[in-house]
């Protein structure tokens, strides 16, 4: 599935606003979605190419943020209230995930089956006979968002399933049960899990209140060159290089 056209502009700064400044510098306030989280990898990568520049990261639902408080804010996918300004990061996967003991092969049909309640044992899908535990994020959650828009048509999610705050809880909950499958980004994933594409792509975002301008601009422009692009690339599909 392609990456759907977003309904507000993409703003990218040159790579070459990147440059350290040796003059004073204000701290940052930057905030990241629980399901961007990994994002913060990069920004330190690039907080570290400037002198006399610290900054604040924290972590919260996007249905909490304030984008008037903050320098910017990163989240997965487009912002349901019009942002003054979205840079564009990376793209980032949804995937289904299950226990490693599940061999499974789920198809499209199969997934929407599964979260939208219709199934309720992995033995009516050829699997053992298990009573089928469903993880997914908050109603706030981009990827869970994304996954009943797109996999679900809109609908909700079974009303059976379990609810976590943050992805780390939601991966640590289906690696630890066989019977278990989780909506969760890819970026999270690692091997105590099993990952099943949903052809679901979401655009990682920074978004703020207006264009930002002095260090917080500095360092968006530094996320989108070269220094977080290699370090987004470890996680994420990145930017193609501007020509």
């Amino acid at each position: 599935m392609k990456l759907s056209k977003l309904a507000i502009p993409l703003l990218l700064f040159l790579a070459g606003a990147c440059s350290p400044q040796a003059d004073e510098r204000p701290t940052l306030r930057i905030v990241l979605s629980p399901s961007a989280h990994p994002v913060r990898a990069a920004v330190a990568a690039c907080m570290q190419e400037f002198d006399n520049l610290t900054a604040i990261i924290e972590m919260r639902h996007p249905s909490v943020v304030d984008l008037t408080e903050i320098d910017f804010f990163v989240q997965l996918g487009e912002p349901e209230q019009q942002a003054g300004f979205a840079g564009h990061l990376a793209v980032e996967r949804v995937v289904v995930i299950l226990h490693p003991s599940n061999k499974m092969k789920l198809s499209r049909a199969y997934i929407a089956d599964l979260f939208s309640g219709r199934v309720q044992d992995w033995g009516a899908l050829g699997g053992e006979e298990l009573a089928v535990n469903l993880w997914v994020g908050s109603d706030s959650d981009e990827t869970r968002r994304a996954f009943e828009t797109e996999m679900l048509l809109g609908s909700p999610v079974a009303g059976s399933a379990h609810l976590v705050t943050n992805p780390e809880k939601l991966l640590a909950a289906v690696a630890a049960d066989p019977a278990a499958a989780g909506i969760l980004p890819a970026a999270w994933v690692n091997e105590s899990v099993l990952a099943i594409e949903t052809g679901i792509e979401l655009p990682v975002l920074a978004l703020a209140a207006e264009e930002p301008s002095g260090a917080a601009r500095e360092v968006l422009a530094c996320l989108q060159g070269e220094v977080g692009q290699a370090a987004l690339g470890e996680l994420y599909a990145v930017l193609e290089p501007q020509k």
